[in-house]
């Protein structure tokens, strides 16, 4: 239940790479109905799971 089936993380190699990836290969999938996606720039923090 909720807003997605799953989160799909994705590591491309430039900005043309993964527009591409998502029309030609995600988006095109007989199984995919929707594709929404989040684009971040560059990394900020990686230091794993924060305790709260």
């Amino acid at each position: 239940s909720g807003e997605s089936d799953f989160l799909l993380h994705c590591v491309a190699s430039d900005l043309g790479t993964f527009p591409t990836f998502v029309i030609e290969q995600l988006a095109s999938a007989p199984n995919v109905d929707t594709v929404r996606t989040a684009l971040t720039i560059r990394r900020v923090k990686d230091e794993g799971l924060v305790a709260f």
